[in-house]
């Protein structure tokens, strides 16, 4: 437990040592890009940013087709989900939302995550897609972007491979976790194979071609967008981009952030954040780090004000969303 507790700080520390190396002699020139930039850019960036947020709440609600979970309650979920993420660590986020949904939709928590696996492959297969695409787009890309993107694009595809098999194959899946329970103690054996049962429950939107299309067509719209805040601060330094160099820029640091790193992605997504401004852009090391700072700005501090506030009104702390429960649906609070 204390090495998964402190790897993630030694993979960030290590990160940022490189981003920092890569800054020496270029203070001058990140202060300077700092100090002229046009902050009005911070404004459509926080909106392109939400709206993906958003759209992302829309399709977790298309994973979710039996639950009735309103788009509010989704988005507000997903929220403290991300705020979690970035003030905590070993992406505690996640369990956030699970104890959100049980509490205020009454969702199973299998259930939940089930569709937040699901999630991560349709987020991973999306933003594969749009870096190969910007990659097509732009022959200049650096080569190791396109192995990104196949590495990342066959890794993901693997998974959804498999989430499909267990979809398709439920009855197999829940004999075999049936089968391993025999050896665990008795108390602990029928609350697993229910969860299993869920698990696969929550996978039936396989069987569904329509809902299936509905959902990819909402991870592509929704990254499109949230990738827009990376071409929108390009303006506000002056960076002359295009959205297709956006896309390799955002598509870069956001598969850095599947490394173990500490809160916020310190380091993981900064150091890929840079690397690939420079490589992509054609600009000095200083002006790529003083663009990292502000787009890792714009997307840390706007959701975490949105989610703290969130959970200010809701009456609950962040000690009680990221302890696991003691029953499968929290005690109901009204929300407000």
């Amino acid at each position: 437990m204390r090495l998964r507790f402190f790897l993630p700080f030694v993979v960030s520390g290590i990160f940022l040592l490189l981003l920092a190396n890569s800054l020496r002699g270029q203070a001058d020139q990140l202060s300077s890009a700092l100090a002229s930039a046009d902050w009005r850019w911070i404004v459509p960036a926080i909106a392109l940013y939400f709206l993906g947020t958003f759209l992302r709440s829309v399709r977790w609600g298309q994973l979710l087709p039996d639950q009735h979970v309103t788009i509010p309650t989704l988005f507000k979920a997903l929220v403290v989900g991300f705020t979690i993420n970035n003030l905590l660590p070993l992406r505690m986020g996640e369990v956030a939302r699970a104890y959100l949904l049980a509490r205020w939709g009454r969702v199973a928590y299998a259930t939940t995550v089930a569709s937040l696996i699901v999630e991560r492959i349709l987020d991973g297969l999306s933003l594969a897609a749009l870096l190969l695409v910007a990659i097509w787009l732009l022959p200049d890309a650096p080569g190791y972007l396109l192995a990104v993107g196949i590495i990342a694009g066959l890794g993901f595809l693997t998974g959804a491979v498999l989430m499909a098999l267990a979809a398709w194959r439920a009855s197999t899946l829940i004999a075999l976790v049936t089968f391993c329970v025999r050896w665990v103690p008795s108390r602990f054996g029928p609350p697993i194979v229910r969860a299993a049962e869920s698990f696969t429950r929550a996978l039936a939107m396989v069987h569904h071609p329509a809902r299936l299309a509905r959902v990819l067509v909402l991870s592509i719209v929704a990254w499109c967008s949230e990738l827009g805040l990376f071409f929108a601060l390009m303006f506000s330094l002056g960076i002359a981009g295009t959205y297709p160099r956006a896309l390799l820029v955002g598509s870069a640091a956001n598969f850095a952030t599947l490394l173990p790193s500490s809160p916020g992605y310190a380091g993981t997504f900064d150091a890929a954040l840079a690397r690939a401004a420079q490589d992509s852009l054609a600009i000095s090391a200083g002006l790529a780090g003083a663009y990292d700072i502000v787009v890792h700005a714009t997307l840390f501090l706007p959701v975490v004000v949105v989610g703290t506030l969130v959970l200010w009104r809701s009456r609950l702390t962040f000690d009680q969303v990221t302890r696991t429960p003691q029953s499968e649906y929290p005690a109901y609070s009204p929300r407000t």
